[in-house]
């Protein structure tokens, strides 16, 4: 398992929040922590991050991988 810190744009309430750990979980991600603006997430050494990014958009907010 690796640590990923995702950047999260477009959430703005606790509503947010949970939709986007809900669709991280739902796509395969233990979700460590999630806030307004950041997630940390534990994937599957070789997993691909898109599939994560994805499920963020498809949701309906945006995340992208924080450096």
């Amino acid at each position: 398992m690796k640590k990923v810190r995702l950047e999260l744009s477009g959430l703005s309430c606790g509503g947010c929040v949970g939709v986007v750990k809900a669709a991280l979980e739902n796509a395969g991600a233990r979700v460590e922590r999630i806030t307004l603006n950041e997630a940390e997430i534990e994937i599957g050494e070789g997993e691909d991050l898109e599939k994560y990014l994805r499920a963020v958009k498809d949701a309906g907010y945006e995340a992208r991988l924080k450096e």
